[in-house]
C-alpha cells in the first residue's frame, strides 16, 4: 500500500512506503512545479532464523531498492532532503532498529535501511540517523535524482516463528527552492 500526500513548492511530501514481497512505492504527479518520488522494490526472501552445527547457518539477508526523484518546473538549484520515518512496531524508537510484523503472529523481526553498501549508516528521520540529501540541478524541465538504499535483516533472530513479514515507512521529501 502507498499513500501519497501532495503538498505545493517548498513544503514537505510523505509517502507510506510497504515492505512487503516485492513492494513498491509510487507517488502521486505533482501539479505544475514539483517534485515525485518512486522505488524499485525491495525484496529479502527466505530468511534462516537459527543455526544448528553441522545443518544450519543463519546469516544476514540484504537486499537493495532504487529510490528515485523526479522534479519538474523547478527552475533554481534546490537543496532536498530524504528522511525515512520509524517502523510501526517494535520497542525503542524503531529508526536506530526497525522491526516488520510478523502476519502470524509472535515475535518482530529486526531489520534496518542503510544510506551505505556497508549497512554502518542508518537512514534516518532527522531526530535518529542519517538523511540523504542533494541538490536538484537548474533545470526548466524534469530532472531526476536516483539513490540506491540498502536493506539488511541481521542473523540469529532464533526467537522468530515461521511466516511473513511486512511493514510500512514513511518517506518524507523536502526541499527549499
Amino acid at each position: 500500500m502507498t499513500d501519497a500526500t501532495h503538498c505545493p513548492r517548498g513544503k514537505t511530501w510523505q509517502w507510506r512506503w510497504t515492505l512487503a514481497g516485492l513492494a513498491a512505492l509510487i507517488a502521486s504527479s505533482a501539479a505544475q512545479a514539483g517534485c515525485t518520488v518512486s522505488s524499485t522494490g525491495m525484496a529479502f526472501g527466505a530468511y534462516q532464523p537459527l543455526t544448528v552445527s553441522g545443518s544450519l547457518v543463519s546469516s544476514d539477508k540484504t537486499s537493495d531498492a532504487s529510490i528515485a526523484m523526479v522534479c519538474t518546473g523547478i527552475s533554481v538549484l534546490s537543496s532536498y532532503t530524504l528522511a525515512l520515518g520509524p517502523s510501526t512496531v517494535g520497542p525503542g524508537d524503531r529508526v536506530s532498529n526497525r522491526y516488520l510484523a510478523n502476519t502470524s503472529g509472535g515475535a518482530d523481526m529486526q531489520f534496518n535501511i542503510y544510506t551505505n553498501p556497508l549497512h554502518t549508516t542508518v537512514w534516518g528521520n532527522g531526530s535518529s540517523g542519517s538523511l540523504i540529501s542533494g541538490v536538484i540541478p537548474i533545470s526548466l524541465g524534469s530532472t531526476t535524482q536516483t539513490v540506491t538504499v540498502y536493506g539488511r535483516i541481521p542473523g540469529g533472530q532464533a526467537t522468530l516463528r515461521a511466516g511473513s513479514f511486512s511493514g510500512s515507512l514513511l518517506i518524507t521529501l523536502t526541499y527549499n527552492p
